[in-house]
C-alpha cells in the first residue's frame, strides 16, 4: 500500500459573513466565534433573479441532492444554475476575513437564495453536496462564504459565494481538454464491446490508474489546495495526470457518471489520522467502497480495495460523521476477488495455480488473490516464494495455451485483506 499514509483531502474553508447596514464581518466556519449586532432586521433586497435555464435534470439525481431538505434542494438548484449561467463569463466575489483583518477578492460568484440558510450547518451541508455531486465543476475551489442577517434572535443566510480557480478563459479551454480525454476513454470503453456496471467500472479504474500518478509534491505541503487546486479535482487527475486522493476520487466519479453508475465521495481519514477520501459506488443495485488512490500502486493496477464492504474498509479507514447518504454497505458479489474467481476460500496448491492461470489467460496485468482465512494466506505466500515449484504448477494448466506465467521478481501483500498481488518483470510491463 504505497498511498495509505499520504494527505491526500484538502481542508474545505467556509467563510460566514453577516451583512447589516454598513457593518460587514468574517469569521472562519470552524472558528467557533460569536458575533452580537445592536439591530436585528432581514436587509432590504429584491427577490433572487431566475436562472437563464432549468438544470433539474442534470442535478436532479445527485446521491447528495436526493437526500437535502426540500429548502436546501432549493438553494442547490440556485447555486448549481449561477455555476453553469456564468462558465464563460467572469465575475468577482469579495470575502473578508475577520481574524485575518483582510478582504479579499476572487473570481467567483455570488448567489441569493431563493430561501435563507437557518445555521452555518446547512451552509457547509449545503457546499458539500452540490461540490460532491458534481465532480464536472473542477474549477469550483476549496474556500466559500455565506452572508445574512439576524432577525428575531436568529441568523439566516441568504446569499452563498463560490470562488472559482480560474477565469473564464482558462474554465473553457480546460473544460474542452477533460471533454476530449473523457470522450475518448469513452470511445475505448465502448470498443471493448463488453457492457454491465461491474465491468465499466472496472475498465475506467484501471484506466485512471494508467493516467494518473499520486501528487506527492502537492501533498507535501501545509496548505495543497492553495497552491495545487487541480491535484484535488479530475481535471487534475484525468489531464494533468497528478492528484491527491480527492483528485482520484472525483475523476473516478466522473467517468463513473457518465457510464450511468451512481457513486459519491467519502472522506475520512487513514490509520494515522490523515485526511483522506474515496467513493461508494452502485453497482448492479448494490452499494460498495471503493478507494482508487491506495489501489494505485504506481506499477500495475490493484485492485484490494475494488468493491469492498462497510465491515472491510473500516479495518484501515475511519469515515467522517458528515457524508451524506453513506449506509451500511454488506453486497460481495462484485467484490473483484470474487468476480474474478480468485478468492480463496480452502487453500490448495491447485487451487492457487488454478487461479494464477486464469488470470494469465484473460491477459491481466498482474496476478492477484485474496483468501479467507490467515492460515490460506500464509500458506500462499510460502507457495510463491517457492518460484520454480508455482511458476512450474501454473505452467502446466497452460502449456496447451501458448501461454506462460512471468518470472515475477516481486510481489505485494495485505495483512488487512489477506491479499497478494504479483507483478511481471518491469521490462514486460513497460511493454
Amino acid at each position: 500500500m504505497t498511498k495509505g499514509h499520504r494527505p491526500g483531502r484538502g481542508r474545505r474553508r467556509g467563510i460566514f459573513i453577516i451583512s447589516i447596514a454598513i457593518i460587514t464581518a468574517a469569521c472562519l466556519l470552524t472558528s467557533g466565534c460569536s458575533l452580537v449586532w445592536p439591530e436585528e432586521s432581514p436587509p432590504d433586497s429584491s427577490s433572487p433573479s431566475a436562472p437563464s435555464k432549468d438544470y433539474s435534470a442534470e442535478y436532479g439525481s445527485g446521491w447528495c441532492y436526493q437526500r437535502l431538505a426540500p429548502h436546501l434542494r432549493d438553494a442547490y438548484g440556485a447555486v448549481y444554475a449561477a455555476i453553469r449561467d456564468s462558465f464563460d463569463q467572469d465575475g468577482t466575489v469579495v470575502i473578508a476575513d475577520s481574524e485575518a483583518g483582510t478582504k479579499r477578492e476572487y473570481t467567483g460568484i455570488k448567489v441569493e437564495l431563493p430561501q435563507p440558510l437557518n445555521s452555518r450547518e446547512e451552509a457547509q451541508k449545503l457546499y458539500t453536496a452540490l461540490t460532491w455531486d458534481n465532480p464536472q465543476f473542477f474549477y469550483v475551489a476549496n474556500t466559500y462564504s455565506y452572508e445574512g442577517y439576524r432577525s428575531g434572535g436568529r441568523d439566516y443566510y441568504n446569499v452563498f459565494c463560490l470562488v472559482f480557480s480560474m477565469n473564464a478563459e482558462e474554465r473553457v479551454a480546460s473544460q474542452k481538454r477533460l471533454d476530449d480525454l473523457l470522450n475518448r476513454l469513452d470511445d475505448e470503453w465502448k470498443a471493448t464491446g463488453l457492457s454491465g456496471d461491474y465491468e465499466a467500472e472496472l475498465f475506467f479504474h484501471d484506466r485512471l490508474m494508467e493516467l494518473c500518478i499520486y501528487d506527492k509534491e502537492a501533498a507535501g505541503q501545509d496548505n495543497p489546495a492553495v497552491r495545487f487546486p487541480n491535484a484535488f479535482t479530475a481535471y487534475g487527475a484525468l489531464v494533468e495526470g497528478k492528484a491527491v486522493c480527492e483528485g482520484y476520487s472525483r475523476a473516478m466519479q466522473l467517468m463513473l457518471h457518465r457510464a450511468g453508475i451512481e457513486c459519491t465521495l467519502v472522506s475520512g481519514f487513514d490509520q494515522n489520522g490523515v485526511a483522506h477520501m474515496w467513493n461508494v459506488a452502485t453497482i448492479n443495485g448494490r452499494n460498495y467502497h471503493l478507494d482508487p488512490t491506495w489501489d494505485d500502486n504506481e506499477r500495475q493496477p490493484q485492485h484490494v480495495y475494488f468493491n469492498i464492504t462497510s465491515e472491510e474498509i473500516l479495518r484501515t479507514h475511519t469515515m467522517d460523521d458528515d457524508n451524506i447518504g453513506i449506509d451500511t454497505c454488506t453486497a460481495q458479489d462484485d467484490n473483484y476477488y470474487i468476480r474474478s474467481k480468485a478468492f480463496i476460500t480452502r487453500m490448495s496448491l491447485d487451487k492457487l495455480a488454478d487461479a494464477a492461470a486464469e488470470q494469465i489467460r484473460r491477459g491481466q496485468p498482474s496476478v492477484e488473490f485474496r483468501f479467507a482465512t490467515q492460515d490460506g494466506y500464509s500458506r500462499a505466500e510460502r507457495y510463491i516464494n517457492s518460484k520454480s515449484l508455482f511458476v512450474g504448477q501454473v505452467n502446466e494448466r497452460l502449456k496447451d495455451e501458448g501461454l506462460s506465467f512471468w518470472d515475477y521478481e516481486d510481489y505485494s501483500t495485505n495483512d488487512n485483506y489477506h491479499t497478494i498481488v504479483i507483478y511481471p518483470p518491469a521490462e514486460k510491463a513497460e511493454s
